[in-house]
């Protein structure tokens, strides 16, 4: 993608990116030197793993011996890879000269907290912790979130004071509005859900060129998308920026979201990218987008009602586990189906198996519109 896919490249090298800040502040700008001491030990595992280890003094620690320290010249600049706002956030650190990750982490490893979301403050003080870095180390800082934008909440500064005097939104968390979740020192870009899965898929590639096939299921809202377009955002950048070569469906999706209730969301797409000398290039060749049947207002946006492959993941997921985020667990059960235990459980002999569906859940083509195309049938869902 010209000059910025170096960047990009650089900032979705991470395993989860799934997944970047703002054009100017209005609030008077602090040195870009970090406040926070430099106390954290070197992080070799996680420090609940440490913590294992702390009060045995006749077993020796294997996290804080013999470990080989992470941190870089100190005239090294950074560009920064972040998931924030929603589910897994997450951060990845890459040399801004060579690409080479330096750092990455989810914010769950310091919390213990499963998914964790929020803002990025105590990752970013981690990570430039442990690289011996500062702030003015960060040149660049790609964000996404595939419930809503970033860059247009982040540029009202007084706002987000608000909302952490209210304790609501992302003000509910300590670090929302702290220079090390905003970075606005750094230049900000921000891209689309599913590209950011492509890049990540594609620079992890152990080939230089190839297909990438997303199916996340609940991307980026297509508003959004057209919004920032349309209105020349030149900090965002999403698949519109290909209009027109690339396979759409629906065919008239703009003219789909001009008279729906909610919006339609990103569900498939498919991208081919190069690598080069000078980079990596990604592009998408063919996109899906599906409506949102409820309002995203409610659970999770409306995922679990959507009509994508991704989609009846979550469906099941909420369905056997009560949690829409444990799609790998269906996808864990799914091979079991058929299969037949014998239960010895009680002195009679009895053998147990996963009920059949008498109907098929999806049906149709992902590729195809209207009655053709890709349909989830609900009531099957009902056992009889």
């Amino acid at each position: 993608m010209k000059e910025r896919s170096f960047y990009l490249w650089l900032a979705a090298n991470i395993c989860l990116t799934q997944h970047l800040l703002v054009n100017s502040f209005s609030i008077e700008k602090a040195s870009s030197r970090s406040s926070y001491p430099r106390k954290s030990k070197a992080l070799f595992s996680t420090p609940f793993d440490a913590s294992f280890y702390e009060d045995d003094e006749e077993t020796a620690n294997p996290f804080s011996s013999n470990i080989n320290s992470i941190a870089v010249p100190p005239n090294t600049d950074v560009v920064l890879g972040i998931n924030k706002y929603s589910h897994d956030t997450t951060l990845c650190a890459a040399d801004a000269s060579t690409g080479k990750v330096l750092f990455a982490m989810s914010k769950e490893r310091l919390t213990r907290k499963k998914h964790d979301s929020g803002n990025v403050a105590s990752l970013v003080e981690i990570c430039l912790d442990q690289l011996e870095l500062d702030l003015d180390n960060v040149k660049k800082v790609v964000v996404n979130n595939h419930h809503h934008r970033i860059l247009p909440i982040e540029s009202n500064i007084p706002h987000m004071e608000w909302e952490s005097g209210l304790g609501i939104n992302g003000g509910k968390e300590q670090g929302y509005t702290d220079e090390e979740n905003l970075l606005f020192e750094a230049e900000q870009i921000e891209i689309s859900h599913h590209l950011a899965h492509a890049y990540s898929a594609a620079c992890q590639a152990p080939f230089n060129d190839g297909l990438v096939m997303v199916m996340d299921g609940m991307g980026e809202s297509y508003r959004a998308m057209r919004a920032a377009k349309e209105n020349g955002d030149k900090n965002y950048f999403s698949d519109l920026d290909f209009e027109g070569e690339y396979d759409c469906i629906p065919k008239d999706i703009k003219e789909k979201t001009q008279t729906c209730v909610f919006d339609y969301r990103e569900a498939e797409s498919a991208y081919e990218f190069k690598k080069t000398s000078k980079g990596i290039s990604v592009k998408p060749v063919f996109k899906r987008f599906t409506k949102e049947n409820t309002p995203p207002a409610l659970y999770n946006h409306g995922f679990e009602n959507m009509d994508s492959a991704g989609a009846l993941y979550s469906r099941a997921s909420s369905h056997i586990f009560g949690d829409w985020n444990a799609c790998g667990k269906v996808m864990g059960l799914a091979p079991w189906m058929g299969h037949v235990w014998d239960n010895k459980s009680t002195n009679e002999v009895e053998s147990m198996s996963a009920e059949e569906l008498t109907r098929p859940i999806l049906k149709g083509k992902l590729y195809m519109d209207g009655e053709e195309g890709l349909q989830i049938d609900r009531s099957s869902y009902l056992m009889d």
